[in-house]
């Protein structure tokens, strides 16, 4: 990526995602890897040598779950699921609303972090469905579409990208 692509980047990613932006400093270096196996016109967005965000189309729509794991829940809208909801997350099934435990106070279309019971690690990101208020109030029915999660395709290509920084 040119500088200038650079700025206009930090700067969309300060708005859109502060405390994500933060981890990320100063974007010195950036560039793009298609991920031909996982779906059309998705790619990794590689900044400042670490796998940040999913591109979708030309937008940055999702960020990895590295990064989200690197900033903390607080970086995100959030929601905190039980044990019993875990290896489902991890299977890629959408978050129900009986397993969200805890939750920030998120409205629908909201991107999401769901993190494990410990609060120590996030399972997937999706789209909220339903507001946090809706989720603790109805407790039933799909409350997050998951749209990223830990072991599916993208998720692992950080993981062999990470590896390969630190040889």
């Amino acid at each position: 990526m040119r500088k200038k692509e650079l700025k206009e980047l930090e700067e969309y990613l300060t708005a859109q995602f502060p405390k994500l932006a933060s981890v990320l400093g100063r974007l010195e270096s950036g560039y793009i890897v298609e991920l031909e196996d996982v779906g059309q016109d998705i790619n990794l967005v590689i900044l400042n040598e670490l796998p940040a965000f999913i591109q979708v189309g030309k937008d940055f729509k999702i960020p990895t779950l590295v990064l989200v794991k690197m900033a903390g829940i607080e970086s995100t809208q959030y929601a905190v699921v039980d044990e019993g909801a875990v290896k489902h997350l991890l299977n890629g099934a959408d978050v129900m609303s009986p397993g969200i435990r805890e939750c920030s106070n998120f409205q629908g279309g909201a991107l999401v972090a769901v993190w494990n019971p410990s609060k120590e690690t996030p399972l997937c990101i999706g789209r909220a469905l339903m507001s946090c208020d809706e989720i603790m109030r109805v407790r039933k029915g799909k409350a997050i579409k998951n749209e990223h999660y830990a072991g599916d395709k993208i998720w692992r290509k950080c993981l062999e990208l990470l590896a390969r920084k630190s040889r």
